[in-house]
């Protein structure tokens, strides 16, 4: 026991610190909602849709409405006097029907575009904050493992040393036991650092102000029950935010054009004015905006809206075919984890389990040596931690399966 605790001391003198941080109990469920309400990033994209729905208010509005004043037949010196005339009105530019409606179709395709990019970052971030979670986890029972095989090494140690002087235990039987026992040790510290590493990491994807210390109260379980792999990648698929970016981009491309073709058409300009000399009369005027020498860059502006649209058709095949080839690659890796799951669940488990509590029988009855229980102990460790080595890995790939598709910037 003394060698336990000696190796806990050394675990925890590097983690003194994380002792001051106050604790706060946590499933992987509430990690996702704390992450979504205050991940710094996420704050920011929905900031940028605020902004793309104001400059739909801004690009859909009329142009500034203009209060005129005019004075005709001002007196100079030196020139013979005339009747002054001073007119004041107001003039108003409307532009050609049709392209204040695109101008607004344009804005709220910004912000389809705002809102998906949100929505995007936010499965990003939350197939992250699962990863960490599973991760820790996963550390956290490896943890546990090995501290329990340390208890047990212990155990065998005693009994070693004590039927030494008896010579019904050998020298390289010690020797064995105190190398297994330093593994174990070194293989402990390990996973209790990288489970620190988690643990922070899991912090920042947080967004915490403060700092604290997660205390993890999801279980680290196999439960694919009520889990429909096709149902959800075809779901998936109808509302991936990066797919429908990527039609939008076509979207507003297409609208590209449609704006370049208007901007042939001409603006207007109408206005009312009061004369001074006719009180109660009123003055109209009407003006017209044309681009009569600018076929030039209206030729340009058609052609690069065209090359547009057809940049953002070739871009969404890409898109789709990455999607695919993601969705399939994680899909293939889920596959995978639940076929080893089957040989853990209904072979490899039990029969370790079994031959374990024969093997600690017939040492006890002395008919195995500590180096055979030995080798089977180990086996029996490994085989834990491979099993909950494949719950991780089964996890991680469904949070994989959530972001798939949706990493490509």
């Amino acid at each position: 026991m003394l060698s336990i605790f000696l190796c806990l001391l050394l675990i925890l003198l590097p983690l003194s610190a994380e002792t001051d941080k106050p604790e706060i109990s946590i499933s992987v469920e509430q990690a996702v909602a704390i992450a979504l309400k205050q991940n710094p990033e996420i704050k920011a994209l929905e900031k940028d849709l605020e902004i793309a729905r104001s400059q739909t208010a801004i690009n859909s509005a009329l142009p500034d409405t203009e209060l005129g004043l005019e004075i005709a037949a001002l007196k100079f010196p030196g020139h013979p006097a005339v009747e002054q005339e001073t007119s004041f009105g107001l003039l108003q530019n409307i532009p050609f029907p049709g392209k204040i409606k695109l101008r607004k179709r344009e804005g709220l395709l910004g912000e389809n575009e705002a809102a998906l990019r949100l929505e995007k970052a936010s499965i990003l971030l939350s197939a992250r904050v699962k990863k960490t979670y599973y991760r820790a986890l996963f550390q956290q029972k490896t943890g546990e493992i090995l501290l329990k095989n340390l208890e047990f090494l212990e155990e065998i140690q005693k009994n070693a040393i004590s039927k030494y002087p008896l010579q019904t235990a050998g020298y390289r039987d010690l020797i064995r036991l105190k190398l297994e026992m330093a593994r174990t040790k070194n293989d402990l510290i390990q996973a209790q650092k990288e489970l620190a590493v988690c643990l922070q990491e899991l912090v920042v994807l947080l967004g915490l102000e403060q700092p604290v210390k997660p205390v993890l109260t999801s279980r680290l379980e196999f439960n694919p029950e009520g889990f429909r792999l096709e149902e959800f990648t075809a779901s998936k698929k109808q509302l991936s935010p990066t797919l429908r970016l990527a039609k939008l981009a076509r979207e507003k491309a297409e609208l590209n054009v449609k704006q370049a073709g208007l901007n042939r058409l001409p603006d207007f300009s109408f206005g009312l004015f009061s004369p001074s000399k006719k009180p109660g009369a009123t003055g109209f005027s009407f003006g017209l905006s044309y681009p009569l020498f600018a076929g030039k860059r209206i030729s340009g502006e058609r052609t690069l809206a065209e090359a547009e649209r057809q940049k953002a058709g070739d871009w969404l095949r890409a898109v789709e075919k990455f999607y695919e080839s993601r969705v399939n690659q994680v899909t293939a890796e889920i596959g995978q984890c639940l076929e080893q799951m089957k040989i853990f669940e209904e072979n490899l488990l039990k029969e370790i389990a079994a031959e374990l509590e024969k093997a600690l029988e017939d040492y006890r009855l002395g008919r195995l040596d500590y180096l055979n229980l030995l080798d089977l102990f180990r086996n029996s460790s490994l085989i834990q931690l491979e099993y909950y080595r494949t719950v991780y890995l089964f996890y991680d790939s469904l949070a994989g399966l959530e972001a798939a598709g949706e990493d490509l910037e």
